[in-house]
């Protein structure tokens, strides 16, 4: 994410620079500033209307899972341990008889899962 907006940050100021250094002999360089100012603020608005549109199903945006994929899957051994939305994940490896206990982070419920699985895998 921080390198993408390294790039935008980069091509904003390549953009402006040829904007403001490209201009025609002879034309008043008040109105082209003007001109060349409303053409770069309507490619920054139609540029984040159309990236906000092309995400917004690739990325699920929650309070605490920022920028979390919308479905996951968990693998080990070549066996499907989990898969779904995060929360259902969570709530997987919570387990039925935790109802009570708080949610695990995500990190905690990859965990579980695993060592359940290697623990069916022994016991199998």
């Amino acid at each position: 994410m921080h390198f993408m907006v390294l790039i935008l940050i980069f091509l904003v100021g390549a953009v402006l620079w040829g904007f403001f250094h490209s201009n025609p002999q002879g034309v008043p360089r008040i109105p082209l500033a003007l001109v060349n100012v409303v053409i770069l603020a309507a490619a920054l608005v139609a540029g984040a209307l159309i990236g906000s549109v092309l995400y917004a199903d690739a990325v699920s945006v929650k309070a605490g899972e920022k920028g979390m994929a919308t479905y996951l899957a968990i693998m080990a051994a070549g066996r499907l341990l989990a898969i779904g939305e995060p929360a259902e994940i969570k709530a997987q490896a919570r387990g039925r008889e935790d109802d009570a206990a708080p949610e695990p982070s995500m990190e905690d419920a990859f965990i579980r899962l695993i060592t359940a699985g290697d623990d069916l895998k022994a016991a199998a």
